[in-house]
């Protein structure tokens, strides 16, 4: 067991160093945490949105990743929608923090008066800094130059691009995450930026009745590594005069050069009180690694503020 462990803490590092990682991508898009990947969604509601994740993965490990995230956005001038998130992510010895900021533009597609139906297009800038506390490594060529002390600091710059569409029931978007701004050469001192991804997904709101619809959707997730990850999602929503709650479930699926894999099942649950909203995810592991690192959950909550920046409101 403890050699397993010895391996499997390797392997995270490695993964880690090689391709630094921005804000990892899990469940956040179905807990009203789609922004932090689409910046053409900032200011897609009439409010001030906070939204606040965290995410713990590999429960068995003491010093398991874990990821925590806090985004912000509204609608701040007409149609323009802002912006701002933060995140922080720790695997052992690599913390890596971020920050991102950026705007959107809102065309309504009828005068629906509600929002139903808008195209949005938006960009961000990210700033990304990785490191690695030395002193949590055991190697077995303390020497090697790619543990060097001058090699434990990175920071980067990524930009994102973003396009968004509801009309009715019906939603979709695309995003190209990702985009390196610095150190763009595939490899310099052994270490190689994030490769970029583009990001696909639609659904459709069906109602079975006034106060009754389910949510099937689907959300692919290519990057130039061509490595692809896909969900396939559904999702059930009871409404009240002030509240909701959500139910539903996620399966995720992998393909790369190497052929195709499992990754897991997420049961979904999330709520509306007023303006307060909460949800939580339990991914249940189909990997082989699963049996000696244990799953991954994620907790979420939000509040949605009457929009103090822009009383004017939304023009259509």
């Amino acid at each position: 067991m403890r050699k397993i462990y010895a391996l499997f803490s390797v392997l995270l590092f490695f993964v880690h160093y090689k391709g630094q990682e921005t804000l990892p991508y899990y469940q956040q898009y179905l807990l009203d945490g789609d922004f932090l990947f689409n910046p053409a969604l900032y200011g897609k509601t009439d409010d001030v949105v906070l939204n606040l994740n965290y995410q713990k993965q590999f429960s068995q490990f003491a010093e398991s990743p874990n990821v925590q995230s806090i985004g912000l956005h509204a609608n701040v001038f007409d149609r323009v929608g802002a912006g701002l998130s933060f995140f922080r992510d720790q695997n052992g010895p690599v913390s890596s923090n971020g920050i991102g900021a950026g705007a959107s533009y809102f065309i309504p597609i009828d005068d629906d008066g509600e929002r139903k139906s808008q195209f949005s297009f938006g960009t961000n800038v990210n700033f990304y800094n990785m490191n690695i506390d030395l002193a949590k490594l055991n190697p077995q060529d303390p020497g090697d130059p790619t543990l060097a002390s001058d090699t434990n600091s990175l920071f980067l710059v990524y930009a994102n691009l973003g396009l968004a569409v509801t009309y009715r029931n019906l939603f979709a978007g695309v995003s190209v995450n990702d985009i390196a701004l610095t150190n763009d050469i595939p490899i310099v001192n052994g270490i190689e930026p994030e490769p970029t991804k583009i990001i696909l997904n639609a659904g459709y709101d069906y109602y079975l009745g006034d106060q009754f619809y389910v949510s099937p959707s689907v959300l692919m997730n290519f990057s130039t590594n061509s490595s692809r990850i896909t969900d396939f999602n559904l999702m059930a929503t009871v409404l009240g005069d002030e509240s909701s709650f959500s139910a539903g479930a996620s399966f995720r699926t992998s393909r790369n050069r190497f052929g195709n894999q499992n990754l897991g099942i997420s049961p979904i649950l999330k709520a509306t009180v007023n303006n307060f909203f909460f949800g939580a995810s339990y991914n249940f592991g189909l990997s082989d690694i699963q049996q000696y690192a244990g799953s991954s959950f994620m907790l979420s909550v939000g509040y949605n503020i009457e929009n103090f920046i822009n009383t004017r409101g939304y023009r259509y």
